[in-house]
């Protein structure tokens, strides 16, 4: 094979902005930050090793798209917006993500409306699994053995346009609760990339096979508790990232026109909550143990701050210090 004609990179500037996926990936990550970032962070979100990234670093620095602030260990990295095609290309990122959005909110809104009801339904995108990178997505749906067959039917009956419009595949699987609780811990991890759609997310179950039946305050207690382990643990990812709260809130805005009027009202309200308080603020008040803070920890809409990793070893922690510590590791999964 001929090997290919050297191409100016003022007329195919692309060809080295967006040459490789490590170079999408890190750019995807620089576009939507606020700040400057330093290389073991960034690599942490681009989920990339950390070593690997200099090169691709140094590729988007000559093309002039990446800039770096500071020196020594104290450099980071900042996309640069004033580069001729800073915005197209953060335009680009802006549509990938809406894309998404939207198909969610298409199939929120065709799960809220189904006759029957579920206990749980998500997605999983097989493309973190499957070396052929196929469209593919499972949706998984967990409800009574009685009714499952009817919802899987009426799910799967209103999916062709949602497919035709997306250029995407969806393929619904039906499982009991108790299949669920099956699952091993292999198959559990299979939830890394989950997207709730409707009810309660599906580690929320798996975690529940290791927890002993008790009454019902008992039950309602240790709810209280594992929302406020899940509440200490989005603190401490907030922390770490302030920009989350805008972008959380952005997406409850999103979800509020495919709500029922009492998600709609606690929607609302964590809305003005995260577009109100200073991060600090935020943070001090998840954790805290007044009624308000109390009550909307039961329905905690912005769960996917943490992965699914996360959250299973978050509700398997007893301590405050066990929840941080489920999430201060912020190790890149695979």
């Amino acid at each position: 094979m001929p090997r290919p004609k050297p191409q100016s990179t003022l007329r195919a500037p692309l060809n080295a902005i967006l040459g490789t996926e490590a170079g999408v990936r890190l750019l995807r990550v620089l576009v939507r930050a606020e700040s400057p970032i330093a290389a073991g962070e960034l690599a942490r979100r681009a989920e990339l090793g950390r070593t690997s990234i200099y090169p691709t670093l140094e590729v988007l620095e000559r093309a002039g798209i990446v800039a770096f602030v500071g020196a020594g260990t104290q450099r980071h990295a900042t996309f640069r917006r004033d580069h001729p095609l800073a915005k197209p290309v953060a335009d680009l990122f802006r549509a990938e993500s809406r894309r998404l959005e939207t198909l969610v909110a298409a199939l929120r809104a065709i799960c809220k409306d189904l006759g029957v009801r579920a206990t749980s339904i998500w997605l999983e995108d097989l493309t973190a699994h499957d070396e052929d990178l196929t469209d593919a997505v499972a949706c998984y749906v967990v409800a009574d053995p009685k009714m499952l067959p009817a919802i899987v039917d009426a799910l799967t009956a209103t999916l062709e346009q949602i497919e035709r419009k997306f250029d995407v595949r969806i393929d619904v699987h039906g499982l009991t609760r108790s299949e669920l609780q099956a699952w091993s811990r292999a198959e559990a991890a299979r939830l890394d990339d989950a997207i709730l759609l409707y009810g309660i997310p599906p580690v929320v179950e798996i975690a529940s096979r290791e927890r002993p039946t008790t009454s019902f305050s008992g039950r309602h207690a240790d709810h209280d508790a594992r929302a406020r382990r899940l509440a200490v643990a989005m603190a401490m990812k907030l922390k770490r990232d302030p920009a989350l709260a805008r972008r959380l809130r952005n997406q409850l805005v999103h979800r509020l026109p495919d709500a029922s009027p009492q998600e709609q009202r606690e929607l609302e309200e964590w809305v003005r909550i995260l577009g109100g308080m200073t991060s600090a603020r935020l943070q001090r008040f998840l954790m805290e143990n007044g009624e308000r803070a109390t009550r909307l920890r039961q329905t905690l809409p912005a769960l996917d701050v943490l992965t699914s990793a996360e959250r299973t070893a978050v509700l398997g922690s007893v301590t405050d210090e066990e929840a941080r510590a489920a999430v201060a590791g912020g190790r890149r999964r695979r």
